[in-house]
């Protein structure tokens, strides 16, 4: 009876021996238990199978691409994604066929794999094709940023919306790892905020016009606004021939230190100083003196007025230096200013500019300052410096009278500028060193016979603050007191 069970038990164990190597035999034509192609389980399917599934993971299945809280499902045809599923399937079945019989048996029949190596993802796209895809998306997600606008009744700027600017560059690697995964197949694009920009610079033209108009100014208001950095301009009657008053004692200061061969002594900068900062006319005549090489500030004025013309400077003259009595045979000087049919002022004859050249010269000499470049240096490369642009710009900035200009801008901010008036005429023109950008503004007003204070005085400070808050619209001067 015994001896029955033993054979019984060795013929049951022989009998499923037999059957697991059968069913064994049968599994080595699908790819072992563990194995991953691509990050996909293939463990138990046949080559056609994982071919599919693989397939169906990278090809049929979209990744979803956000911009912000915007979805977008993306096939990756579109980037020109392609697997090479040929060289991943052999490597796979050089997995299934290299291994031992016997080893893989035993592990088949106690449930424990053989361990095999994972295959790794073959695949390409085109980036090219991948970047126009999220351009698409930017381009339909994405928004500008609205510009400011002015503020009816105000001389202040409304600070628009800001944009969304969607960063390609940062976001392809998060999307081309999507399109590399066989699961969690989401990428979130980096997206930028875009600051509101500047309005048009036309638009503080109408501001400025309508301003005018509004206060019922009823004399000629000369203004020339210039961007130090676009370039942009805004003109409102800048042409006009006005009488040269003592803003242009700043191109004698220019040809003063054009003349010079070396540093200024003490008594040539205290002269630059009084022609720069000073109502009184004594220190521009001695520079005029100097330019001349002789006591002749006619022919100091003469040479001043030859340089200007040189720099295409053709609306500015000095005919009659300050406080002398016309030469003979010269009281004027014809320019395009002045011989126009329809003349909008009566200005001295013997001194005259226009606001669009005084703030031209004032441009040239910001960009021989701040870049030893420009119209100045180009004009005479050898005989005017950084240093003395510099010099120029650092005297203006000296001249403080806490109106005009000043007035219209914070305290702190910079503002290199040469004033004057008379009369029927009053003047400003100088360089804003602003938060938000340097530029230049000219303006000069007249009214026949005379021009009160009180009038001229406001606007001009409304005007450059309204200028002021164009080029820092987001962070609007509102007025308040400026130290002297």
């Amino acid at each position: 009876m015994g001896q029955w069970i033993v054979v019984t038990f060795i013929v049951a164990v022989v009998a499923f021996l037999l059957y697991s190597v059968y069913q064994y035999g049968s599994f080595r034509q699908y790819y072992p238990a563990g194995l991953t192609i691509a990050g996909v389980e293939v463990g138990g399917l046949t080559e056609e199978q994982a071919a599919e599934l693989i397939s169906n993971r990278y090809l049929d299945a979209d990744i979803i691409i956000y911009h912000g809280e915007n979805s977008v499902a993306v096939n990756p045809s579109r980037a020109e994604f392609q697997l090479d599923l040929e060289t991943m399937l052999n490597q796979a079945d050089y997995q299934r066929v290299q291994q031992d019989f016997w080893a893989g048996f035993w592990g088949f029949l106690w449930n424990r794999p053989i361990e095999v190596a994972p295959i790794e993802l073959r695949a390409t796209h085109n980036p090219t094709a991948l970047r126009n895809v999220l351009q698409t998306i930017a381009s339909g997600f994405d928004t500008p940023a609205q510009p400011a606008q002015p503020v009816p009744t105000s001389l202040s700027f409304q600070y628009g919306d800001p944009g969304i600017e969607t960063d390609i560059d940062a976001s392809l690697p998060d999307v081309e790892a999507a399109l590399y995964r066989p699961t969690g197949r989401e990428a979130h694009l980096h997206l930028g905020s875009v600051n509101p920009a500047r309005p048009d610079i036309n638009i503080l033209a109408r501001l400025l016009v309508n301003h005018l108009q509004d206060q019922g100014f009823d004399g000629v208001a000369s203004i020339f606004i210039l961007d130090l950095q676009s370039g942009e301009e805004v003109r409102i009657e800048a042409g006009a021939a006005m009488s040269g008053i003592d803003l242009v004692k700043l191109p004698i200061a220019v040809e003063a230190f054009r003349t010079l061969e070396s540093s200024p002594s003490i008594s040539q900068t205290q002269y630059l100083n009084e022609t720069l900062t000073s109502m009184e006319g004594d220190g521009a005549i001695r520079l005029l003196d100097l330019v001349a090489g002789q006591d002749d500030p006619f022919l100091g004025a003469d040479i001043v007025t030859e340089s200007l013309w040189r720099l295409g400077l053709r609306n500015t003259f000095i005919a009659t230096p300050y406080d002398m009595q016309n030469r003979p045979g010269l009281s004027t000087y014809e320019t395009p200013a002045n011989s126009l049919e329809v003349k909008l002022t009566s200005p001295d004859p013997g001194m005259q500019t226009t606001a669009e050249d005084m703030g031209t010269l004032l441009a040239m000499i910001y960009y021989c300052a701040q870049q030893n470049g420009g119209a100045l240096r180009a004009a005479y490369p050898d005989q005017i410096t950084q240093v003395e642009c510099q010099e120029l710009q650092t005297i203006m900035e000296s001249n403080k009278i806490g109106s005009l200009i000043e007035e219209g801008v914070p305290p702190d901010v910079p503002v290199a500028h040469r004033h004057g008036w008379v009369g029927d005429t009053h003047g400003d023109a100088g360089i804003i060193f602003s938060p938000g950008g340097d530029y230049v503004l000219v303006m000069m007003f007249y009214k026949p016979e005379w021009l009160p204070w009180e009038v001229s005085s406001p606007l001009m400070a409304q005007i450059s603050q309204a200028t002021y808050n164009y080029f820092n619209f987001a962070d609007p001067y509102l007025g308040g007191s400026r130290a002297n």
